[in-house]
């Protein structure tokens, strides 16, 4: 038994020996229980074997001589299949190319410099002499003796890298992760050819591109458009997970986000494995764009984004996606999206600038058009706050706050000097509000003489005409929200009288005007509703 141990343990166990194992036994099998068979019985099996062809996986048909077959089945009948596996050869480990003093001079000089490449220790033992006519091996040996004594670069530390783990989140928004990536030649507008820049966000969790478009620059502009496409359609993720790139490192960028409840996070510098994930879904735009150069002509940038869409939609999204275990689709269906309030997102992308306010208009420039500010900032240095694609007004902030709304000067006309208004006394009485009081108690004042008693509630007035009714009265559009806001209205407070419908709408109407918020005008129906369920003694609705 223990000779049994000792064999076992000079033999492979690798998976090539569990192989050649099994193939082993696979050969025997036919004469491996033979014990109550005649002699010339078991030799004609075994000359039957040896006569035959076997295949050997990997390498292919072979065949096995008598003498063989009967030494594989004695070793099985010994020590079962675990001795059919092949033995480790008794020098193994040892050089037999390369003297051991050679190796050691070889480990002494990578020791004297780590970060010597193998082909210069090689170039170094050969200027010494240590191959004297001989051939000079190649670097692959020299490396496979230095890891063996624990010499490697690697080993050594010089190529050793941190461990990294694959990461996971179990939620929507928890990581997303942004890039560019550059893409086939297009014709620009003024029909020269340009490189396309890709611009993309996928979330970790689903590995859905939340937003990804072509462009023609790598630049600011364009990152925001990226991400309102994102925010505007899914809200804004916790972690935003970018590279280093000049475009991601504005620090209004990164202040506005922390702000809104996002966190922008840079990777370390020519370290792409944390962005794996990105880095991995531009093979799917490389397949993509094989296919866009294979054509004859030079798309529009419009163009090539029309056809992204639709391969990104029907090729990367309907394929199962081997982390996920199905398509990426599916996985962004369970998502309810939480969009980002438009005001909200265009505050992200703010850029702020240093400017000195012109001392004779009273001007701000801004990316080459002037803004009129308030005429005390003349000669003032402020700072101005602006969104690059939407130059309507530019906000201009004195030592932290706020001064004026500085609007775009009129071609040709010079702003006039602005008069410092008094100071008024604060205000004892809210003309506005009285007004508006007394308004709603003429319209109750008006409809005093209806009451539910009074006035029949036809069952033909149901919802769907209370729903029409208020729309075609108060010229609102045909459309699901509106129509859900009027409906949910009628949840609460129907069944309503015709005639006090007409009122409250009307009433709201000559106030102010058509085509308002629904709930303009059915505020002025719930003051009816109220004054009249008070007037009965019914209690209020909530």
């Amino acid at each position: 038994m223990l000779d049994n141990v000792r064999d076992a343990d000079f033999r492979r166990d690798d998976e090539q020996g569990i192989l050649v194992a099994l193939f082993r036994w696979g050969v025997i099998a036919p004469v491996a229980d033979c014990d109550g068979l005649a002699p010339g019985k078991v030799m004609a099996l075994v000359r039957e074997i040896s006569l035959a062809t076997h295949y050997f996986p990997g390498r292919g048909p072979v065949r096995v001589c008598e003498r063989t077959v009967f030494g594989w089945l004695a070793a099985y009948r010994r020590g079962g299949i675990e001795a059919l596996r092949p033995k480790i050869r008794k020098d193994h480990g040892t050089s037999r190319a390369l003297p051991e003093d050679l190796i050691a001079r070889a480990v002494l000089l990578r020791k004297e410099g780590p970060e010597r490449w193998t082909s210069t220790l090689l170039d170094i033992l050969a200027r010494e002499g240590a191959f004297e006519g001989k051939k000079i091996p190649h670097r692959a040996t020299l490396d496979r003796h230095l890891a063996r004594r624990g010499a490697s670069r690697r080993q050594m530390g010089i190529l050793a890298q941190k461990r990294t783990i694959k990461m996971r989140f179990a939620h929507f928004g928890d990581l997303w992760v942004g890039d560019y990536h550059h893409g086939p030649l297009v014709l620009g507008p003024d029909g020269r050819p340009r490189t396309s820049k890709l611009g993309a966000f996928i979330d970790h969790c689903t590995r859905y591109p939340v937003s990804d478009r072509y462009y023609l620059a790598e630049d600011l502009p364009t990152l925001r458009d990226t991400m309102l496409r994102a925010f505007l359609k899914w809200g804004l993720a916790r972690t935003i997970y970018v590279d280093r790139g000049s475009v991601y490192r504005s620090d209004q960028l990164a202040y506005s986000l922390l702000t809104a409840g996002s966190h922008l996070v840079h990777s370390k510098a020519y370290y792409s494995q944390g962005r794996g994930v990105i880095e991995r879904w531009w093979q799917e735009a490389d397949q993509f764009e094989a296919e866009v150069r294979r054509r004859e002509e030079l798309l529009t940038i419009h163009e090539l984004n029309e056809l992204w869409e639709a391969y990104r939609e029907l090729r990367y999204c309907q394929e199962v996606h081997s982390d996920l275990g199905r398509t990426p689709a599916e996985a962004i269906a369970e998502i309810v999206p939480k969009p980002l309030d438009p005001e909200i997102a265009r505050q992200l992308f703010l850029v702020r600038e240093k400017r000195k306010v012109d001392r004779k208009d009273a001007t701000v420039s801004v990316l080459g058009q002037r803004f009129v500010c308030d005429a005390s900032l003349r000669g003032s240095k402020v700072l101005a706050y602006f969104d690059p694609a939407d130059l309507s007004y530019v906000n201009v902030f004195v030592e932290g706050r706020r001064v004026c709304k500085a609007l775009p000067q009129v071609p040709g006309e010079r702003p006039e000097p602005h008069a410092q208004p008094p100071e008024k006394p604060s205000q004892s009485v809210d003309y506005l509000a009285m007004l508006r009081r007394d308004f709603d108690q003429k319209l109750i004042e008006q409809a005093r003489p209806l009451a539910y008693a009074q006035l029949d509630i036809d069952a033909d007035f149901g919802r769907d005409q209370f729903v029409d009714l208020v729309r075609q009265l108060a010229g609102l559009p045909d459309r699901a929200g509106v129509c859900r806001d009027i409906g949910a209205f009628w949840d609460m407070y129907g069944p309503l009288p015709e005639d006090l419908v007409r009122i409250g709408v009307e009433h709201a109407v000559r106030l102010s005007a058509r085509g308002r918020h629904p709930q303009v005008y059915l505020y002025a129906v719930r003051t009816l509703v109220l004054a009249h369920w008070r007037s009965s003694g019914k209690d209020p609705a909530p």
